[in-house]
């Protein structure tokens, strides 16, 4: 009934590609920078993963869990080399990778969560350092709004969702990309179950299928 919906708000960086007004910024700054060493950075669950592997597709995107030898082996002029989830990366790769990038010959894209990023750029061997920082932020209520009715189109469905209740899944998710599909596939599926169980009370979406959900993700106090 819901499947297919249900899947494509599953939370995969392999899921279609919503290029938000957010994103679109982020990139900009992104193309524009003349940095050796990148910053991306943002809370967890606004996307950063997943608009690295969809608009760099052909650079190289490098987990945080290599060691030396490995970053050696993909080391390439004048090619950007990305690393998602680079608050992972121990404290003697970071600075090899300052090291590098101070070279010019080599180009970073560091992915990494607000808070570590934080405490790394204040450290006094990056305060005085060439570096670009993007911080990606959550999508606005209007963006979150564009981007579930786009998913909803896609699969038929219309007209189901009323502005307050748009209101109240923004209240819960605050603009987090991964939490806004997290709820949505949890909502589509709450109301698959009661429509499979023939419970005539949750048909359509309501407010009470809104609360369910907040409370079966943990968002009810958020």
């Amino acid at each position: 009934m819901y499947t297919d919906i249900i899947k494509a708000f599953e939370d995969s960086i392999e899921g279609e590609v919503f290029e938000s007004l957010e994103f679109n910024m982020a990139l900009k700054k992104l193309k524009n920078s003349k940095a050796n060493l990148k910053f991306l950075i943002g809370k967890p669950g606004t996307g950063k993963s997943f608009l690295i592997h969809h608009l760099f597709k052909n650079c190289v995107i490098l987990k945080a869990s290599l060691t030396k030898e490995e970053l050696d082996r993909h080391l390439t002029k004048d090619k950007l080399i990305i690393i998602d989830e680079a608050q992972l990366l121990y404290d003697t790769l970071i600075e090899e990778i300052r090291i590098l990038a101070d070279t010019k010959e080599y180009s970073f894209l560091l992915s990494m969560h607000l808070k570590d990023a934080q405490e790394i750029l204040e450290k006094e061997h990056f305060k005085s350092r060439d570096i670009d920082i993007i911080q990606l932020e959550p999508i606005s209520k209007e963006e979150m709004i564009r981007y579930i009715d786009t998913m909803l189109l896609k699969h038929n469905i219309t007209h189901i969702l009323a502005k307050k209740q748009f209101d109240k899944i923004y209240k819960y998710t605050k603009g987090n990309f991964r939490y806004i599909k997290k709820f949505m596939k949890v909502l589509f599926e709450l109301l698959q179950f009661a429509q499979t169980r023939h419970l005539s009370k949750y048909y359509d979406i309501n407010d009470c299928l809104i609360t369910m959900t907040a409370i079966k993700l943990g968002l009810e106090n958020e």
